[in-house]
């Protein structure tokens, strides 16, 4: 046994040593002139045919495919430019936001699709599908470079685990997974269990690649890009009313008012983000150090607030008003603001309100078609499944298929109101999971937010701007929570983010502690 010890130890002994000499001569051969040019030609001659290869199979693919195959060369592109895929990774999952683009794998039975309301079956609108998405394509590509350690650095990062908002999560999926067992309808509890896993996992990553300043900006700019592209598609469908659909994207516009949704799913799921938007690229006008990166986020602010207009959110608007009086109030406390820029903020804020003055007061004061009128139905809907399963709920996702074994007559409402997860994603929870989930999620929201205020204190600039913004655009879409469900997979993506973002302050604080550390 010990010479087969000793055997191996030398085998693999040699063939790290040859896969070391092949290496440097690879290393070596790609420093050729005459083989740089071939490979750069050999690869634009690759993505031309694969993207010819594409075009055939896409014609044969379903169009819930279409988007998805349509980014590979896009993502090979994307790895050519940033020439690091840690950083791909991290650029893909910025993006995704806006980008809105997954495909069903299974699909529920009650799902409201084509088929279903044609034949008569009983269709809900909820989570009905387990659905797959670019941000799970990329999150496996980027846990197989973290766990093997094959990143550019040549180091492999470690697994820090931040109790604070990681437990809370931890506690989230695991109530959402056990309340499968009394729920009606398993796949439906699956379905949303599978959501919080891949979030989770997606928040476990960002929280421990986002270890430097330099990452964040990184990353936050990719965002704030992405945001400005939709926040300007948004503007030109509130011109023209223009809606499209192009390979599993879907671009939306509600008449009679017009109000813009745009690639996001939906007005006020845009005005939700496009809240937090504003919260974010407000405390960046301040964060980034150079003045072509402060003009940015001021164009980003400044086209995220007119395509905030654009959905008529009031809940949204509301937000937004919230989140910016926080971050001037404590950010001039705090002394990281000035009292000049803010003055300016505010007066251009007025000049956008007296140029859609109008719409802006038709909205607050106008018929809203029984919007407000419907979502106190609901929540009366809501209140009478919670009544009868106060303590565990109904399970997980399975509130809009049972919501019509509740119906009374003070209720009023038929149809949507029956058929659909309520509108305030506190009675949805309350209603699923109970109240042990109810105190759960809330200690989900109050956790990151509890950090973001820890940080807003830090000596550190930067570092309490960044909580500031992170911190008011989480609770921008806490107080939408109390209109909307929450369900989708962009609003849910927002709020995750967020938290992500808020977790990783205790990377940067720690980067920033040691280089005050060094300097002293």
């Amino acid at each position: 046994m010990l010479h087969d010890d000793n055997w191996l130890s030398r085998h693999f002994t040699t063939m790290g040593m040859v896969w070391r000499l092949l290496v440097r001569q690879y290393r070596r051969w790609i420093q050729v002139p005459w083989v740089q040019k071939t490979v750069e030609y050999g690869v634009a001659a690759l993505v031309g045919i694969l993207m010819g290869v594409l075009l055939v199979v896409a014609r044969a693919s379903s169009t819930t495919m279409l988007g998805l195959v349509f980014l590979i060369p896009i993502g090979v592109t994307a790895v050519m430019l940033i020439n690091d895929l840690e950083r791909t990774v991290l650029a893909a999952i910025a993006i995704s936001v806006p980008l809105n683009l997954d495909f069903s794998v299974i699909i529920s039975p009650h799902a409201r699709n084509t088929y279903n309301l044609l034949h008569g079956h009983h269709t809900i609108v909820a989570l009905t599908e387990l659905r797959v998405s670019l941000v799970t394509f990329m999150l496996i590509v980027g846990y197989a470079i973290w766990l093997t350690g094959t990143t550019r650095s040549g180091k492999k990062k470690l697994i820090h685990l931040f109790g604070g908002t990681s437990v809370p999560i931890l506690a989230l999926f695991l109530i959402t997974t056990l309340s499968a067992m009394w729920a009606t309808d398993r796949q439906l509890s699956y379905f949303r269990a599978e959501q919080v896993f891949e979030l989770a996992v997606m928040y476990l990553y960002l929280a421990n690649h986002l270890t430097t300043f330099d990452e964040m900006m990184f990353f936050i700019q990719v965002f704030m890009g992405a945001m400005l592209a939709e926040s300007l598609l948004m503007i030109w469908q509130w011109l023209t009313g223009a809606e499209f659909w192009i390979v599993g994207i879907e671009a939306i516009v509600y008449s009679d008012p017009r109000r813009v949704g745009g690639t996001l799913g939906g007005p006020n799921i845009a005005g939700g983000l496009l809240a937090a938007y504003a919260a974010i690229t407000s405390a960046m006008i301040w964060v980034f150090p150079k003045a072509h990166q402060k003009l940015f986020a001021l164009v980003c602010f400044v086209a995220g607030s007119i395509a905030l207009l654009s959905t008529a959110s009031r809940s949204s608007w509301a937000g937004t008003v919230l989140a910016l009086a926080v971050f001037s109030t404590v950010g001039l406390l705090r002394g990281w603001v000035s009292m000049e820029m803010v003055g300016l903020l505010v007066i251009g804020a007025m000049i956008i309100g007296a140029i859609f003055y109008p719409m802006i007061h038709e909205r607050l004061t106008g018929d809203d078609n029984g919007s407000a009128e419907s979502r106190e139905k609901m929540a009366k809907l809501a209140w009478n499944m919670i009544q009868a399963n106060f303590w565990f709920g109904v399970g997980a996702n399975n509130y809009a298929l049972l919501a019509r074994d509740y119906y009374t007559s003070d209720v009023g409402y038929l149809g949507y109101v029956i058929d659909s997860s309520v509108h305030n994603r506190y009675l949805l929870i309350w209603a699923e999971t109970g109240l042990f989930g109810l105190m759960i999620y809330l200690s989900f929201l109050i956790s990151p937010l509890l950090t973001a205020a820890r940080y807003v204190l830090s000596v550190h600039r930067e570092v309490s701007l960044l909580a500031l913004g992170f911190g008011g655009g989480l609770m921008a879409l806490t107080l939408q929570m109390f209109v909307e469900h929450f369900d989708t997979r962009p609003s849910a993506l927002m709020v995750w983010l967020l938290i992500s973002l808020i977790a990783s302050l205790r990377n940067l604080e720690d980067e920033a502690q040691r280089e005050s550390g060094a300097v002293a």
